[in-house]
């Protein structure tokens, strides 16, 4: 079976042409989501992708990421967990391409993780799809990073967390980060790690609070106590491990945690968890990527 990809993202656009699970052609250009106006999307996607239409007459088209957001080709409505290749699948946007021809957005998913509260993703929801993961806990790292929890080869429900996004801001936007000097030295990382453990709850169950744990930071460089080559890894440390706090109390403490990322970052979290005492598994985004897309195309019409 082969089918075409747009895997179309806020910076970049990456198109393939697949066969089962193997890429046979690629592209990759600059034009994501943010550097489109309204209408721009299917021109882009035909001087990309036009040969493979035209050589695979038959091929299904699906389109992942962004492309489904406000700022995509079309708004493609979320998903409700818990979710499946077949339910995502039947909720799949088609758009037009060529002479009749259509593709498929892929959804995203929305998930009430408690009464009032909203958690939303696009994009992750394919790659942990093609995790392999039946039943266990996904993490999915980035600038927002997804915790999952599959069921039976579902997504049963996630959480979000603003590490990348925080660390970014306090690194180019906050008198905590700007001190910070390369070059980096990496054992700030562990004493990041070591200071979010102070506000996991532990055995006394005493919090100290983030926002405190942040400014202590500052507090120590100003005052001596912190090498500046240390600080950005420390304040790396502290998100990640706090990050991990959070999911840890939202969906327990498991014996693996299978990580959808490329090294280093994958490195990062392996060591982080291993704190915990808990094992993981590594699996690459690209790979994943596209076994999801393969389990979401057999189950359409378009497949």
């Amino acid at each position: 079976m082969r089918f075409i990809v747009a895997d179309w993202g806020t910076t970049h656009f990456r198109g393939y042409l697949i066969e089962n699970e193997t890429v046979l052609d690629r592209v990759s250009s600059p034009e994501g989501v943010s550097a489109l106006k309204p209408g721009q999307h299917r021109k882009v996607f035909m001087r990309q992708c036009g040969r493979w239409l035209d050589a695979e007459p038959k091929a299904p088209v699906l389109l992942v990421g962004m492309v489904g957001s406000r700022e995509g080709w079309v708004v493609a409505p979320y998903a409700s967990c818990p979710a499946g290749p077949a339910e995502i699948a039947k909720a799949m946007v088609p758009v037009d391409l060529d002479h009749g021809r259509q593709g498929y957005i892929i959804p995203g998913l929305f998930c009430e993780p408690a009464p009032g509260a909203s958690d939303v993703m696009r994009g992750e929801e394919t790659l942990v799809l093609g995790s392999g993961v039946e039943n266990g806990l996904v993490c999915s790292p980035g600038t927002h990073p997804k915790w999952i929890a599959m069921r039976d080869g579902r997504i049963e429900r996630f959480a979000t967390y603003m590490t990348g996004e925080m660390y970014a801001l306090l690194r180019e936007h906050s008198m905590i980060g700007r001190p910070a000097t390369e070059p980096e030295d990496p054992r700030g990382f562990d004493l990041g790690l070591e200071a979010a453990s102070r506000n996991s709850g532990g055995a006394d169950g005493e919090r100290v609070g983030l926002l405190h744990l942040l400014f202590g930071a500052r507090a120590a460089v100003v005052s001596g106590r912190m090498e500046t080559g240390l600080l950005a890894p420390y304040l790396s440390g502290l998100l990640t491990g706090d990050e991990i706090n959070g999911a840890l109390s939202q969906f327990g403490r498991p014996s693996l945690v299978t990580i959808l990322a490329d090294q280093p970052r994958a490195d990062l979290y392996r060591h982080a968890l291993a704190r915990h005492g808990i094992e993981t598994a590594v699996k690459a985004p690209q790979e994943a990527l596209i076994a999801g897309l393969a389990w979401i195309v057999r189950h359409h019409p378009a497949g």
